[in-house]
């Protein structure tokens, strides 16, 4: 609230008040004077009355204390009568607490009533007959208990004698001081009534001339009242206008004098109240915004050159002010500042979410349109890779043409994850559990220098998650962590549960509040400044030097996160390391285990598939690959040709269809009409581009059959096989074969071998070792399960009874391989023994009989010949 009211109404009170103000001190002289008389008479008779009340307490005093000394020999007395009695020694106490007090409360009667001759005289007499009662009491204790010899009663008779003495002259001292008591009661009334009295006069008199001098006031006021009132309300609504206003207004005059604000003036700029006490000048605002950082004020002390409607923005902490200043033409400024702190932070993500969804629709459409060309690159290289057999310059150029399709595969899904259309396959996931079990395989990626550690709260909720994406996101902050210590430092892997509340939501417009699982990646490194901060999540931005990053693996995340309905931050501090949070959203569903790992072999079949491509390139390419598997293949430009060759009557096992696809028919409706032509048809998509008719917000249809471009022959192969079942019509599987391998005869699959490989049993510790081999097993046609250490690996054992091979590293932990090969011969002694392992097979001290050393590092080949030996 503002002083405009109290300033303007002293103002105009200031002149017409000033005749009644002299009336009111003619006579308020003689109420002065009236009131002191009468304060020097109340002063005196209260001294007085206070000295009579001190000498009514005095008389309580002695009083009190006479009956003390009576009763302290009545005390000692008692205890003696009761120790003669019943000779308890305990009765001795209160006669000696007797005398004592006796004595005691002697001295202090004396001492109260040294200025009375009387009493004195008393107490002498009480000293007197109160010794010689002690003395007899003590007497008859000499002669012991229970003694009724002359003595011992004449001696209680002269006892009892000089008690009843005692007690008259106590009776005495309290007659003699209740005289007085009511005396002194007298003397005080009296001086009670003299005060009252004089109060009541001089408050009469002092109330008959200010009665006189109110009258003179009112009636001098009356006169003043109409115009009063009106400025009054005058007043009262331009405050009530200022206190409505939300932004703040402060108004100065001339002389740079506050002369009206509202509270809002004083928030928003961060000024202290005490500015709002009469005589604040501008100066005084210039000092004290100076000292909150507020330069606002430092150009604005001379406002004569001011040019009218003024507007600058003012950045205060984490505010951000719209300022307003225009000149009053009485003289003066008006200031009013206005908070656009949330208005400039929309717009700002707005702009920010515009172009997150502008490059992400741009990403989308590259990612898509090279998706296709890759297909047929890839496509190609595989047709191409059996003919090249005995030309080692060519393959090895093939190689190299293959592992740059699979470069820029990857890179592909990198934009399509930022672009939030990747094909995501999630479960009801425990992400702890993930991270611990990604824990070494992290520490092992950073190197020695990087110390990682790993902190999963309990109670943790489960979260639906793709799990391969999520240790994506892990190992690519875990690798952004890494390149910011150069140095080492500590990297720390953090997951909880969390709740984002309604107000962090309405901060972050993206964000549904409720419950969500943390997964937070932190690191001692160099940290980055709030600017970079705000661009990390951005395709292709990178703060590493030029050559070392793509500007992919944030925006990957970010997409991956966005897509799976999450929401991600990032606090960093220069100096001091970053933070990724990423918050995924809460499932009540139960966890649901992994997948089986696809270790199919590959297989070609003599199945009729009718492939629906609008691509020629594509189209011509898949045809081609179906054929060298021995598939029948029917081929169509668009849906309506499709339709046609399904009503033809033809025999079609599967129909193989891009997801977009030119004309009015959609994929979703061509699959359904199929299905209703052809029961039982199986029906499997392939996409670059994820956005559309089969998926939801990047999450497959349940029932729905997807293969992502670009794709491999061998992944085409297992996913028919996978559709149309394991076995063939009319030709044998192709077992083992991969794209390097492959016979030059591409015309009909390879005969499998007369007999069947045994079933490997995979022992390693190090994931990314163990996964290897088992992809080195899957190439050379060998079925395999794998264990990370000894115990898991006889439990796999036990439980599987076609297990013919067993492939142990020796350093495993807990069981040592030494000890895993002797258990597992005790349990079956037919199995066969590899062991892989960079030192001999006596390591650790142990000999191992009749197996076969494989040293690492081992190729394909040398792996096929242990296993074949």
């Amino acid at each position: 609230m503002s002083n405009i009211a109290a300033v303007r109404a002293t103002t105009r009170l200031g002149g017409c008040l000033l005749p009644a103000n002299r009336l009111t001190l003619l006579f308020g002289i003689p109420v002065l004077l009236l009131l002191t008389a009468v304060s020097v008479i109340a002063y005196r008779l209260a001294v007085n009355e206070r000295e009579q009340q001190g000498w009514i307490v005095h008389t309580y005093q002695v009083m009190n204390e006479a009956r003390a000394t009576l009763s302290s020999l009545q005390d000692a007395e008692t205890g003696q009568r009761g120790y003669l009695l019943t000779a308890d020694q305990s009765y001795l106490e209160p006669y000696r607490n007797g005398r004592a007090a006796f004595e005691r409360h002697l001295k202090q009667f004396k001492q109260l009533t040294q200025d009375n001759p009387a009493e004195q005289v008393r107490a002498a007499r009480l000293k007197k007959l109160g010794e010689d009662r002690l003395n007899i009491l003590e007497a008859s204790l000499v002669l012991g208990p229970a003694n009724h010899s002359p003595k011992a009663i004449a001696t209680m008779a002269l006892g009892k004698d000089r008690m009843d003495s005692v007690r008259d002259v106590v009776s005495d001292v309290l007659r003699a001081e209740e005289t007085l008591l009511a005396d002194r009661r007298a003397e005080q009334h009296k001086y009670e009534n003299l005060m009252i009295v004089t109060a009541i006069a001089g408050a009469v008199l002092a109330l008959g001339i200010l009665l006189s001098a109110l009258l003179l006031v009112v009636r001098n006021n009356r006169r003043l009242s109409r115009s009063e009132a009106a400025r009054a309300r005058q007043a009262d609504i331009l405050q009530a206008t200022l206190d409505t206003i939300r932004d703040g207004v402060g108004v100065f005059d001339a002389e740079g004098a506050l002369r009206a604000y509202n509270e809002n003036f004083l928030s928003l700029l961060g000024l202290p109240r005490s500015l709002t006490q009469p005589g604040a000048t501008l100066g005084d605002f210039e000092s004290a915004a100076r000292k909150v950082g507020n330069s606002l004020f430092d150009k604005l002390a001379a406002t004569g050159d001011m040019q009218p409607d003024q507007y600058e923005q003012l950045h205060l902490g984490d505010r951000v002010l719209d300022i307003y200043r225009n000149p009053i033409p009485s003289g003066g400024v008006l200031f009013a500042a206005e908070d656009v702190t949330a208005r400039v932070r929309s717009e700002s993500a707005l702009r920010q979410a515009q172009k997150m969804e502008a490059v992400g629709h741009l990403t989308g459409g590259v990612a898509h349109d090279f998706n296709n060309l890759l297909q047929v690159v890839s496509a190609n290289l595989d047709l191409i890779s059996g003919e090249v057999r005995g030309l080692p310059k060519v393959a090895e150029r093939l190689q190299n043409a293959v592992a740059a399709v699979h470069r820029g595969s990857r890179l592909t899904a990198q934009l399509l994850a930022f672009a939030r259309r990747q094909t995501l396959a999630p479960r009801s996931t425990n992400i702890g559990r993930l991270v611990q079990d990604m824990t070494d395989m992290v520490r092992r990626t950073l190197g020695e220098r990087v110390q990682v550690e790993s902190v999963v709260a309990g109670g943790l909720w489960n979260t639906l998650i793709d799990t391969n994406q999520i240790e994506n996101a892990v190992l690519n902050l875990a690798i952004n962590s890494r390149d910011a210590m150069p140095d080492g430092g500590n990297l720390t892997i953090e997951v909880a549960n969390a709740f984002l509340d309604d107000a962090y939501a309405s901060a972050h417009e993206e964000v549904a509040p409720g419950q969500y699982v943390m997964l937070a990646v932190s690191d001692t490194g160099t940290g980055m400044a709030p600017e970079l901060a705000a661009r990390v999540f951005e395709p292709f931005f990178t703060t590493k030097p030029e050559g070392q990053g793509t500007g992919l693996g944030l925006s990957q995340v970010y997409g991956f996160v966005k897509q799976s309905g999450g929401h991600i931050k990032i606090y960093s501090e220069v100096g001091q390391g970053t933070t990724v949070k990423l918050y995924l959203p809460r499932t009540r569903a139960p966890e649901e285990g992994l997948g089986p790992v696809a270790t199919a072999p590959v297989e070609g079949g003599s199945e009729t598939i009718l492939v629906v491509e609008d691509d020629e390139g594509v189209r011509a390419a898949v045809i081609d690959m179906l054929t060298e598997l021995g598939y029948g293949v029917l081929k169509a430009g668009n849906a309506e040709q499709a339709l046609t060759i399904l009503g033809s009557g033809a025999t079609i096992d599967l129909l193989f269809t891009d997801v977009v696809m030119p004309g009015p028919i959609k994929t979703r409706e061509l699959a359904r009409r199929a299905q209703e032509l052809h029961p039982g048809i199986q029906v499997l998509f392939t996409s670059g581009y994820t956005q559309n008719a089969i998926v939801h917000n990047g999450r497959l249809d349940d029932g729905i059959q997807l293969l992502s471009k670009p794709y491999r022959r061998d992944d085409l192969a297992r996913k028919l096989r996978t559709l149309l079942g394991g076995g063939r019509k009319t030709a044998a599987p192709m077992i083992g074969e991969s794209s390097a391998t492959k016979p030059a005869s591409a015309t009909a699959p390879a005969q499998a071998p007369a007999v069947a490989p045994r079933k490997v049993l995979v022992v390693e510790d190090v994931s990314l070792i163990r996964m290897t081999t088992m992809d080195m097993l899957e190439d050379l046609g060998f079925a395999s399960v794998e264990a990370g250490d000894g115990l898991s690996a006889l439990a796999l054992l036990d439980g599987d009874a076609g297990i013919g091979v067993l492939l142990t590293d020796l350093g495993l932990p807990g069981m040592s391989g030494q000890e895993l090969v002797g258990e597992v011969r005790k349990r079956r002694p037919d199995i066969k023994v590899v062991v892989a392992s960079g030192y001999s097979a006596q390591q650790g001290g142990g000999t191992l009989d009749d197996v076969i050393v494989l040293t690492k590092p081992f190729d394909l080949e040398q792996l096929r010949a242990a296993l074949s030996s």
